[in-house]
């Protein structure tokens, strides 16, 4: 087993990095979400932008498979900080 001090500190940088993974997802879910009131606004327009409507939706595609990728990133490091949790947790509860 890891000694303590190592632990400590890879969990406080996993915090980190999952605190910065929500707020770029937090970012991307506002991107998808002007880029859907774009779409919006040209599909009222009285003549529609064929090549800004499909730029957009390609941009939307791509937003969301950005959404995805960094939501199973987040679940992954979520999982891995859980998992170290539970390993520590079993070895305090051993040495009592």
């Amino acid at each position: 087993m890891y000694p303590l001090e190592e632990v400590l500190t890879w969990e406080a940088k996993m915090a980190d990095d999952l605190d910065q993974e929500r707020q770029l997802l937090a970012a991307y879910r506002w991107i998808k979400i002007d880029l859907n009131d774009r779409r919006q606004t040209l599909l009222q327009e009285d003549t529609i932008d064929v090549p800004a409507l499909q730029q957009l939706d390609e941009a939307i595609v791509s937003i969301i498979e950005l959404i995805d990728e960094k939501k199973h990133r987040i679940e992954e490091k979520q999982r891995e900080v859980e998992a170290m949790f539970y390993q520590w947790q079993q070895v305090l509860l051993q040495e009592k």
